[in-house]
């Protein structure tokens, strides 16, 4: 079943990357079961969560292009969150992929976005939990995303949030209301 998007992705991303992917579809299918949802289709959408991120940024335009997406000016201000919209072009109209889960999670793994579903917020999380990370914090964000969903998603949101301000770069608005929408349900 996954074969050949494994050989895709290790055919198309550097070793890093490809290690990286492995560990996020690892993660993701214990998460995704652990909160009672597909861990096989958790485990493609990890796969495939950073297929386009090593495409050069021309190409990536253009798949979001094609897509459908007008770039906005945070957006190309950024280059770090094409992935999420080119990978979910990519799987979409290259790969012939139309679940609307795997779509999501690959298309907010980044940014986030107001009301996500438990399966967007467990490819997000899974991304940033994954074995092979190491930043600062990561036992904390781990043990955050344990104790829930909602617990991950705030203090992955603030670490975020955080890391854009310091580093005086854009800060991509769906991840301002996703912050905005976890605050509003936690309390």
């Amino acid at each position: 079943m996954y074969e050949n998007y494994i050989k895709l992705i290790k055919d198309s991303l550097s070793e890093y990357r490809f290690h990286h992917s492995m560990c996020v579809a690892e993660k993701a299918k214990e998460l995704a079961i652990k909160h009672g949802l597909d861990g096989d289709k958790a485990y493609l959408a990890g796969i495939l969560h950073d297929i386009t991120k090593e495409m050069p940024p021309e190409e990536q335009e253009r798949l979001i292009k094609e897509d459908g997406h007008i770039l906005t000016y945070v957006e190309r201000g950024n280059h770090r969150v094409y992935h999420q919209m080119s990978g979910a072009a990519y799987v979409k109209n290259v790969l012939g992929i139309t679940d609307p889960d795997i779509i999501g999670g690959i298309r907010y793994h980044t940014t986030g976005r107001d009301d996500m579903t438990d399966f967007e917020m467990i490819i997000y999380l899974a991304d940033f939990t994954s074995a092979d990370r190491n930043y600062p914090d990561v036992d904390i964000m781990r043990a955050k995303t344990e104790e829930s969903l909602y617990e991950g998603m705030l203090y992955s949101l603030k670490h975020t949030i955080t890391s854009v301000v310091n580093e005086n770069r854009l800060l991509h608005p769906d991840t301002l209301s996703c912050y905005n929408w976890v605050i509003n349900i936690m309390n």
